[in-house]
């Protein structure tokens, strides 16, 4: 069985408050990795910025997980979502560029 829809379920029982501190929690320290590398700075005093972003490579899936945790169940009417229909209005397109520039490499 896929651990995607383990984790989740288990993240779902959370309390929301929790998943929101795990999503900002990650998202601060990403940011803080990105931050040190426009910085230019490689050693930090018990591990190198290179060590950082490796682990942080093995935790940020989780972000995708909570974010996945935090949408709803899908208990939406889907009939609501196939009935819908609009039409497209196409009146006010006008193409960018002339057309023999644009396929010019086609016509041979």
């Amino acid at each position: 069985m896929n651990p995607l829809p383990i984790a989740t379920e288990v993240l779902r029982r959370l309390d929301p408050r929790i998943r929101k501190a795990i999503y900002t929690v990650l998202a601060v320290i990403g940011a803080v990795l990105a931050g040190l590398v426009a910085a230019g700075v490689e050693d930090l005093r018990w591990f190198t910025v290179d060590q950082a972003l490796q682990v942080y490579a093995y935790l940020s899936p989780l972000m995708g997980v909570v974010a996945v945790a935090n949408v709803g169940t899908g208990d939406a009417d889907e009939a609501t979502l196939l009935d819908f229909d609009e039409d497209a209005d196409a009146s006010s397109f006008e193409p960018v560029g002339d057309e023999s520039e644009v396929f010019a490499e086609l016509v041979h």
